[in-house]
This record gives C-alpha cells, sequence and structure tokens, in this order.
C-alpha cells in the first residue's frame, strides 16, 4: 500500500527564545528538515514538550508549522491528555489549525483498562475528520495497546496505523496478523528501522530526525530498495548520537545539539527539563562534529512513497 505516511517523520522540538515560543527559529527548522529529505513533521510529542504548551500554544503552533511547511509537506499533530473530553477538544483545535492528520497519545496518569482505551480511541476517531495514527508509548503512558485491542477499533476506518514507541518487531507482526496489512505500523526506535521496515513497518517518527533526516531518509531508501548493506552501515553511523541522546530526558540533548547545528537557535527547554549537564557539553560537540554527512552515489534516491500527503483545508 503506497500511503503518504511510508517514509521518516520529525518529531520537531518547539524552538523557546525566553519561554516564549520562537516562530522564526521554528520556520528554519522545518526549511531545513523539508530540504534535508523528511517526509513530514510531528508536533506536540514529549520531543516538543507538549506537556509544557497551553492550549492557545499549541493551536499557534500547529498552524505556523502548516504555513511554514506548506500545503503539500505533511504536519501531523500530536493530540490526547488523560481525559477523553479534552483530547476532542484538543482534535477539533488541531483541525482547525491545519493539521494534516493525528498522532493521538493514550490517556496518561489514569492507567485506563484495555476496554477504557478502545473507548478513548474510538471517541477521539469519531470526533475527528482527519486520519489518526494510535501513539502506542507505554514507557510514558505506563499503559500498551494490546494488539488484540485493535481489533476492537477495526470499525473505527480513519484509525489507519499506530506508532509503536518501542519498534517491537514481534508486535509488528502480531499486528499484522490481527489487523489487514493495510494498517501502518510505524516505529519510534531509529535504531530499529531497517528491521522494522523488513518485518513490514512502513516509516518511523524519531526525535534524532532532528539532527539528522537525510541521513534517516537514505537508511528507509537503503532498506527498501534491500542494499542490506548500505542499511547496516549508515545504521551503526547513528549508534554513538543515539547513545548520546539517551543520556538526559528527551530533547535536552537535541535542542543542544541543533544551538551547535543551527547557530541563534536556543538551546533551553521549559521547567521542569533542566539544561545538560556540562560534562555532556564536549560529547555533544564531538558528535555533532562527527554527524553522519550525504554519501553521494552510495544509495539511491528515496523511493517512491506515494502522495506527499492532504492539502490544508482552507
Amino acid at each position: 500500500m503506497n500511503h503518504w505516511l511510508h517514509g521518516t517523520f520529525t518529531a520537531l522540538v518547539t524552538p523557546f527564545d525566553e519561554d516564549a515560543i520562537d516562530y522564526g527559529a521554528l520556520e528554519r527548522l522545518i526549511h531545513w528538515q523539508i530540504a534535508q529529505g523528511a517526509d513530514g513533521i510531528v508536533i506536540g510529542t514529549a520531543t516538543g514538550e507538549n506537556s509544557t504548551l497551553n492550549e492557545a500554544e499549541r493551536s499557534e503552533l500547529c498552524a505556523a508549522a502548516r504555513l511554514i511547511a506548506g500545503r503539500h509537506v505533511p504536519v501531523i499533530a500530536a493530540v490526547g491528555s488523560y481525559a477523553t473530553a479534552e483530547t476532542i477538544a484538543e482534535i477539533v483545535a488541531a483541525e482547525k489549525a491545519g493539521a494534516s492528520a493525528l498522532l493521538l497519545r493514550m490517556p496518561y496518569y489514569n492507567r485506563p483498562t484495555q476496554a477504557g482505551l478502545a473507548a478513548h480511541a474510538l471517541a477521539a476517531a469519531q470526533a475527528a475528520g482527519l486520519e489518526v495514527i494510535l501513539d502506542n508509548d507505554p514507557d510514558r503512558c505506563s499503559v500498551e495497546i494490546a494488539s488484540e485491542t485493535l481489533e476492537m477499533l477495526a470499525g473505527a476506518a480513519n484509525i489507519v496505523g499506530i506508532l509503536e514507541r518501542r519498534g517491537d518487531l514481534a508486535r509488528c507482526d502480531r499486528i499484522a496478523r490481527l489487523r489487514d496489512r493495510r494498517f501502518m505500523r510505524l516505529t519510534g526506535a531509529a535504531e530499529t528501522i531497517p528491521a522494522y521496515l523488513l518485518a513490514g513497518g512502513c516509516g518511523a517518527v524519531t526525535s534524532v530526525g532532528n539532527l539528522a533526516p537525510h541521513w534517516l531518509a537514505r537508511l528507509e531508501s537503503a532498506a527498501r530498495s534491500e542494499l542490506y548493506g548500505q542499511a547496516q552501515i549508515l545504521q551503526r553511523r547513528l549508534v554513538p548520537l543515539l547513545d548520546l541522546l539517551a543520556r538526559e530526558p528527551d530533547p535536552v540533548l537535541v535542542k543542544l545539539a541543533l544551538s551547535i547545528l543551527h547557530p541563534g537557535i536556543g538551546a533551553a527547554c521549559r521547567a521542569p527539563l533542566a539544561s545538560a549537564r556540562s560534562e555532556l557539553a564536549t560529547f555533544v560537540r564531538d558528535v555533532i562534529e562527527d554527524l553522519p554527512r550525504p554519501l553521494a552515489g552510495t544509495v539511491p534516491a528515496a523511493v517512491s512513497r506515494g502522495a506527499m500527503g492532504p492539502a490544508h483545508r482552507a
């Protein structure tokens, strides 16, 4: 199935300037993402510090991203809270702001049962006029969408796929067996991209895409083109960066690295996230200097991924 969701999508940071959203920096980052080969951007994730944004900021961020990205680049809005009613309100706001699709995070803190998760997802899907991707993030939400629960959601035609944050290959296969293979599966773990594609996945949503979108696009292209030796080389070059980023809560070190890559873009996160430990700054600079650059002639251009995405509706 050649759906527009096939590809590599960046869970974009939210840049701040003295605690206000820096829309100039946002514009620079989005244009760079597009130029570097990202298939789309996702706003309002944990990487985007969604929990620190207020309702007005979420809507303004989505509207600004849509305007900057243009009509043909997907802007996926991450929505969802621990309350279903509040989640529906976020969906309405994101659609008005011009989102291309919705990434629905599961309720956090209150740890609902599988029946509760299914009811929450169905209510959100019924309220949405856009395609919905479920966000399965048990590390943050303390609950996991059981594979069997996805069967209960088969009647919601606009729930088109799931983002598996852990990149579990066994679950990827199990979901394909329980649902039609057209139900799309994306990985949130960059280290699993080649294996996940081989297991039937359609792409990835990653935080590291903020720093190396061109490299992830090449990695995906190599895996899809069955150039497994190239995919292995590309994957191994990413390992030091992935290991480093795990040393602080996301997106602390991603933002620090971006401030080095793009002078003038601040590294600040909102409280309660603190600045990176000073001893890590040197490591970040070393890894940034060794960041993978495009390799001319070694990996073919990205394979066709279908339509670029739904245009912004007026």
